[in-house]
């Protein structure tokens, strides 16, 4: 019952060595990282004494890293998926199959995640430090994948929807990346500016304010998902601190955590972008 787009581009990928020269890279572009990070913590360590907390905050860098990368990665991956097809004059061949239009599109999605699953896996012995200093367990590794996952989903459906639209695969990439850019970089900084001009104007309202313009901006910034999860796993305030929300008393009590809401709006929006897709290469749509 496995999605036939999903079995050919399994069987006709794995057999390239660029697939595994991009895990490769992948791996060792974390690894580097760490090793970077433990050497200079143990290199600190020679006066202030050793605390095995700090490696902690390796579980942060290492995810957060994971996630750039597969924010640039997934269109690179999702770009050409129809694109490609027509390229290669067998988009025709695909849709006259028994297969429906939503099936190609999601079966194109589920390779692509496919190989992010993959790349996440081979990286998982880097993680094993962590477990030997201890305060990160399995299940927050876990959580984390499951975020990646279905943030990878949204940026992959992203891909897709402008690769049924456009003829070039290039056209397609650079508009995704724009609309990564704006959801990490320009939601954070309309954010901002908006609580600045509040701040100095109704700091007496700003306790009202503050909740929907949190929501309404970052809903599906992959960043402040991020953020959320590891404050959530780890104790730590790093979304509070982005977002000013720690100059409310204790900070603003938010009633659903935002990695809840960013993972919500991910779903939707792959639904949506999938679905959009469909609909383009379908064609008896008129």
């Amino acid at each position: 019952m496995l999605n036939p787009i999903l079995r050919r581009e399994v069987q006709t990928s794995l057999r390239s060595w660029k697939i595994f020269g991009v895990i490769a890279a992948y791996v060792g572009v974390i690894t580097f990282f760490a090793v970077l990070y433990i050497k200079a913590t143990m290199s600190g360590s020679l006066y202030s004494g050793f605390d095995p907390k700090d490696i902690v905050y390796l579980y942060a860098l290492l995810s957060g890293l994971q996630l750039g990368l597969i924010l640039m990665t997934a269109p690179a991956l999702t770009a050409g998926s129809i694109s490609g097809e027509r390229e290669r004059q067998t988009l025709d061949l695909l849709i006259v199959t028994r297969m429906s239009p939503f099936s190609i599109v999601f079966g194109k999605l589920l390779s692509s995640i496919g190989l992010i699953l993959l790349m996440i896996i081979a990286a998982m012995p880097v993680y094993a430090v962590l477990f030997y200093f201890g305060g990160v367990s399995l299940f927050y590794l876990l959580g984390m994948t499951v975020f990646m996952l279905v943030t990878a989903c949204m940026v992959g459906s992203m891909g897709i929807f402008f690769s049924a639209i456009y003829k070039k695969t290039m056209v397609s990439m650079v508009l995704v990346y724009l609309i990564i850019g704006v959801l990490v970089v320009g939601t954070l900084v309309g954010y901002l500016s908006y609580s600045t001009i509040y701040i100095q104007a109704y700091k007496q309202i700003y306790d009202y304010i503050s909740l929907p313009a949190l929501y309404g901006f970052f809903f599906l910034n992959p960043g402040a998902g991020f953020f959320s999860v590891i404050d959530a796993q780890l104790g730590t305030n790093f979304f509070d601190e982005i977002t000013m929300t720690y100059w409310i008393g204790n900070g603003l009590k938010m009633p659903v955590e935002m990695w809840i809401v960013n993972m919500i709006g991910d779903i939707l929006v792959s639904g949506l972008f999938l679905k959009l897709a469909s609909l383009k290469i379908n064609p008896g749509k008129k």
